[in-house]
């Protein structure tokens, strides 16, 4: 008996993986939970354990290449246990010849198979199906690679440049985007064009925040972790057209990095105190920047915080990580004129928060509720204390 390792998923949108390299070497006995090889993402990386004791019997696909998610890259098996042969990849195949110029039946791109299942249904990924209805392509023509026949993004983009028209060479100054650059494009652009987006604005005078030496962005934390826990229909994921709650807040913060935005997640946030989430925000940040930050950090966000305030932004929308259903963006303290309780006028040190929700998972009402209870917290930093 054989148990397969397959390329993990480290993300919603995540569609491929590149194995990085293996620890192990065909032959050797690995047990059960052991670190056996590292795939990345466009953003992160991971450690494979394996499924189970025995030897590793096979290794699919070699350091450096990229398969789609699910796909087999190892097999663990019994001592004495072989694996078999390995079948060469149709989209490397294609691939192949299109870039040779390859002729005949079995190179011309119209006689490439569909990728159908099993049971006749089509089986390509949302993000496949994403990119063939923007470059026009009818997915049922397109062969999938994937287990299963399923159809990647590469599988759309093979299957493009097969059909291109050909074209005269032309001197060109564009700068292609970096795989990190080009997820994060991706990603943006479907959730702007699917999320119907409802943004709030609101502001929380913060002076006494401030004045107890409390972190902001710790303090923000902090309130969207306790608010959250009473409007829970925003702390989750719209899938499929169905709302699943997070049983703990997940709370992602957006990360400027060198090469783009990375998410980094503090779990159960709702569980610490503004010290521990100050505390676990610095620890993150710092890996985040620095490039080392590991996939299990980046994973399972429920809500997300960003903020551009040390840029002098006061007031943004940011777009919603999707499948999450809302995100609050928070602006730079600004030092305001009030009226004072009695009369005359005081100066506040306020901040702008703008929560953008879903609103095919919640209406304005409670969307406002949730705002409001934010800033209450904020405005009231003895509210700011940990509950389980």
């Amino acid at each position: 008996m054989s148990w397969k390792i397959g390329m993990p998923n480290l993300g919603h949108t995540m569609e491929e993986g590149k194995v990085s390299e293996w620890l192990k070497r065909i032959g050797d006995p690995v047990t059960q939970g052991e670190v056996i090889a590292v795939v990345e993402s466009d953003k992160a990386s991971f450690d494979v354990e394996s499924p189970a004791d025995g030897v590793l019997i096979a290794i699919n696909v070699e350091g450096g290449e990229t398969v789609v998610v699910g796909a087999t890259i190892g097999l663990v098996g019994a001592p004495g246990e072989s694996a078999a042969p390995k079948t060469p990849a149709p989209l490397l195949a294609a691939a192949a010849a299109i870039q040779a110029g390859a002729s005949g039946p079995e190179a011309a791109p119209g006689n490439i198979p569909a990728a159908v299942g099993r049971a006749g249904r089509l089986k390509i990924s949302p993000a496949a199906r994403a990119l063939a209805e923007d470059l026009g392509i009818d997915p049922s023509a397109v062969t999938g690679t994937g287990d299963d026949g399923m159809v990647s993004r590469d599988d759309v983009r093979v299957y493009a440049a097969a059909h291109a028209a050909p074209s005269a060479p032309a001197a060109s100054l564009a700068k292609p985007l970096s795989p990190m650059r080009r997820a994060i494009a991706e990603a943006t652009q479907r959730a702007w064009q699917s999320i119907p987006h409802v943004a709030l604005h609101s502001h929380a005078d913060v002076g006494a925040l401030i004045e107890g030496g409390a972190s902001l962005t710790a303090s923000v934390a902090s309130a969207c972790a306790l608010a959250l826990g009473a409007y829970p229909a925003f702390n989750g994921w719209l899938v499929d057209n169905a709302f699943e709650h997070s049983p703990k807040v997940n709370l992602a913060f957006a990360v400027a990095t060198p090469d783009g935005l990375v998410a980094a997640v503090v779990p159960e946030a709702e569980t610490k105190s503004v010290a521990e989430l100050g505390d676990a925000l610095q620890v993150l940040a710092t890996s985040a920047r620095a490039g080392r930050l590991a996939g299990a950090h980046m994973l399972g966000g429920s809500f997300t915080i960003s903020s551009l305030g040390r840029w002098g932004v006061d007031v943004f929308a940011p777009i919603i990580s999707a499948p999450q259903v809302a995100i609050l963006g928070v602006g730079r303290i600004n030092r305001v004129a009030r009226e004072a309780v009695g009369g005359g006028i005081r100066f506040a040190s306020e901040i702008q928060l703008t929560l953008v929700f879903d609103h095919r998972a919640n209406d304005g009402v409670q969307a406002a509720q949730l705002l409001a209870a934010i800033v209450g917290h904020l405005e009231n930093p003895q509210r700011l204390e940990v509950k389980t």
